[in-house]
């Protein structure tokens, strides 16, 4: 169970109400699906303790029918009151400073005018205390790199038809696909939003076919943002995230168990970061360790551990090693 305060949880449940009225209101066993899809396990009993206390703190109502159905007072204004100490600044700071450096360029300002706004709102000694701090942090690229800013316009789209659920039309262009395919254009409802290691992926519906594919948001181009609206169904059942490993592999449930036997040096890499949730790492003997990651496969995992050469001792399964070996053999080919 994930564990939430109180508060907090009670902050969810009036987040799932909001914006509803006494036609469209939620009953109590609605709102335990809905935080239960969000991954959150809560008695329904408590989330009825918790509709019955909201209606004093946030303005619940709810209608005479049963099951009665809640919905916030339309006369009720929240006031949110944030409380931030040093410690939570100062890693706001650097989530915000790691993000104008590592991602896409479209979140540079953003960014830089969320800090400024924090700073500004502070007293002068903390403000100038948090300005000062900022020149002891440094960030940089790592192998995975940084998006290139070539498409910060259409990025800009993308990101308002992810906020208000609008269909885009757009050429996605792969270098993977043919030139025909590559200037079609295409109808996407954008659903989810990936980003890793600051490359922005999306996963989307295509409108053509009703299929749910992962694209790389670098590759979409020429980017029309439609009036259009779509309504958002639950796609879990479609579409796993689970399975992805670094925005690399498909979306489909299925997954393979890859094993690699390898020596301490490999092991030191997967022992000091994880790539996956499910990555396992143990000691057979001396210089030996077997690393197990549960993921979905693709061609960048095969990458990914050709780059360890001899180091590897054996990986199953099978198909998965004999495209690393294709990857050393076709390298020493070119090299000889």
């Amino acid at each position: 169970m994930n564990k939430i305060t109180k508060q907090r949880r009670q902050e969810l449940i009036f987040q799932i109400l909001k914006g509803r009225s006494i036609d469209d209101g939620l009953s109590a066993h609605e709102v335990h699906e809905r935080l239960k899809n969000e991954g959150l396990s809560i008695d329904l009993r408590t989330i009825r303790r918790d509709l019955t206390e909201l209606t004093s703190s946030h303005g619940l109502c709810s209608n005479e029918l049963r099951p009665e159905r809640y919905f916030p007072s339309a006369d009720y204004q929240l006031k949110y009151e944030l409380s931030l100490n040093e410690n939570t600044l100062q890693v706001l700071l650097i989530a915000l400073g790691s993000l104008k450096f590592t991602s896409h360029d479209y979140f540079r300002n953003f960014a830089t005018e969320t800090e400024t706004i924090i700073l500004g709102a502070l007293g002068p000694k903390i403000s100038e205390s948090l300005r000062q701090s900022k020149q002891k942090y440094f960030f940089d690229y790592s192998t995975t790199g940084k998006p290139c800013p070539s498409n910060a316009r259409d990025f800009e789209k993308i990101m308002i038809a992810i906020r208000e659920n609008k269909i885009i039309t757009c050429t996605n262009e792969s270098p993977y696909k043919t030139k025909e395919y590559n200037t079609k254009r295409r109808r996407f409802a954008p659903y989810i939003f990936i980003l890793t290691s600051g490359i922005p992926y999306l996963i989307v519906q295509d409108q053509d076919d009703s299929q749910f594919k992962k694209l790389r948001v670098t590759r979409i181009g020429n980017v029309h943002l439609s009036t259009k609206s779509f309504e958002r169904m639950n796609i879990k059942d479609e579409v796993h995230l689970e399975t992805l490993v670094g925005g690399w592999g498909g979306i489909s449930k299925d997954s393979s168990k890859i094993v690699i036997n390898c020596n301490a040096t490999m092991a030191t890499y997967f022992q000091e970061r994880i790539i996956h949730p499910t990555q396992e790492v143990e000691k057979i003997s001396a210089d030996t360790f077997e690393i197990r990651i549960n993921c979905a496969r693709s061609s960048e995992i095969a990458r990914l551990l050709s780059s360890f050469g001899g180091q590897i001792n054996s990986i199953s399964p099978v198909d998965l090693y004999e495209e690393v070996k294709e990857i050393w053999r076709s390298g020493i080919k070119s090299a000889a």
